[in-house]
């Protein structure tokens, strides 16, 4: 949790919470939200653009066995970043949902409706491919947009939050392809 509220800190004055056990309890799939407790929260973030974020994951509290690293760590199941203007039109959305109810289970992105015109050859229904996105990619994805940092040393924090799980994450790509 901590190197997300740190990631999230520059851009916005809000939680992280889990659902029960989420710090300590093995072997369950947890929920992690922005925001507070309502699934579907917004943060509403400052600067020259207007944009709110919506931040979901699920995450597992798992056994490592791995030579210097365990003996736990944490793995991501599931996970939706977003992007929206204030009046509820999505930017871009950074979804992996394995055995969700699409049928693509690998990272990939939507371009939201705000993004779309009536006639344009994509839609808000297509899948880009991306590989693995970080939570802190979509801050500072944010920030290029225009968002205010809250923070003169964000592009350190951000480095700082990512950079264990870049390191240590056994797969970058997609869960079958390291």
């Amino acid at each position: 949790m901590t190197p997300l509220a740190s990631a999230l800190s520059c851009v916005a004055r809000a939680k992280i919470v889990c659902t029960r056990g989420g710090n300590s309890q093995l072997g369950k799939v947890h929920l992690l939200l922005l925001g507070g407790v309502d699934e579907g929260a917004y943060v509403k973030l400052k600067g020259d653009v207007d944009l709110e974020l919506r931040a979901r994951m699920r995450y597992e509290i798992i056994e490592d066995d791995r030579e210097g690293m365990g003996p736990y760590r944490v793995t991501t199941r599931w996970y939706e970043y977003s992007l929206q203007e204030s009046g509820g039109q999505a930017v871009v959305e950074y979804h992996w949902h394995p055995g969700g109810l699409s049928h693509e289970d690998r990272p990939h992105v939507h371009l939201g409706t705000a993004q779309l015109r009536p006639n344009a050859v994509m839609t808000k229904k297509q899948h880009l491919l991306t590989g693995r996105v970080t939570f802190e990619q979509v801050i500072r994805q944010a920030i290029e947009y225009g968002v205010e940092p809250l923070c003169a040393d964000w592009d350190d924090r951000l480095t700082a939050a990512e950079t264990p799980h870049v390191l240590y994450r056994t797969w970058s790509v997609a869960p079958n392809m390291r």
